[in-house]
This record gives structure tokens, sequence and C-alpha cells, in this order.
């Protein structure tokens, strides 16, 4: 297939696709993602856990179990499933995570 070509063209071919390869653009990470910053203001369990928290009907209906049963439950898997805050972003508490895996 590249017989028409000499070791010196393949190898500038060579060195062109490497630099090219070096060149692409990397698509930027983020440590914390926009929509994640604003979860204390807009998430559900931000907004919604409060009030559910005043009305034991609605939290029973909402998480199927009472506000005593949740903090039992809480209470026995808390060390379990703490995380610790790093620079980059901060852990979810024990209470919000047990909040979203019931839901």
């Amino acid at each position: 297939m590249f017989k028409h070509f000499s070791i010196e063209d393949l190898s500038i071919i060579a060195l062109f696709l490497e630099e090219k390869d070096k060149t692409k653009k990397r698509a930027k990470r983020m440590a914390v993602h926009p929509m994640l910053k604003k979860r204390k203001l807009e998430g559900e369990y931000w907004t919604l856990f409060k009030e559910l928290v005043d009305d034991e009907k609605k939290f029973f209906i909402y998480f199927r179990m009472s506000r005593y049963q949740f903090d039992i439950l809480l209470n026995k898997i808390e060390l379990l499933i703490t995380k610790q805050d790093t620079v980059f972003k901060e852990a979810l508490s024990p209470k919000e995570k047990l909040a979203v895996c019931l839901r």
C-alpha cells in the first residue's frame, strides 16, 4: 500500500500525525459540574425535605416510613456512608444520601 513512499516520506507523515494528535484539544474537566453547585439552592432534598419534616403524614407518603424510623435507620448507617469534604467539593450529608436513596 505504501510502496511508492520512501522511508523519509513515511517518517515525515508519522511526525505530522504525531504532532496532530498532540494539538487536539481535550475536553476540559470540571471538579464540580455547575449544575451540582446549585444543589443547595434548587435541589429536591434542600427544598422539599424541610417541608416534609414538618408534616408527618407527607413524610410517610414520600419516604414510606415515619420520621422516627428514618432517624433510626440513619443512626445505624450514618458512619458507613459518611464521606469527608475535600478542597474541590463538599460531600453529601448522610441524611441527604439516605433521603435520595429511599426516594
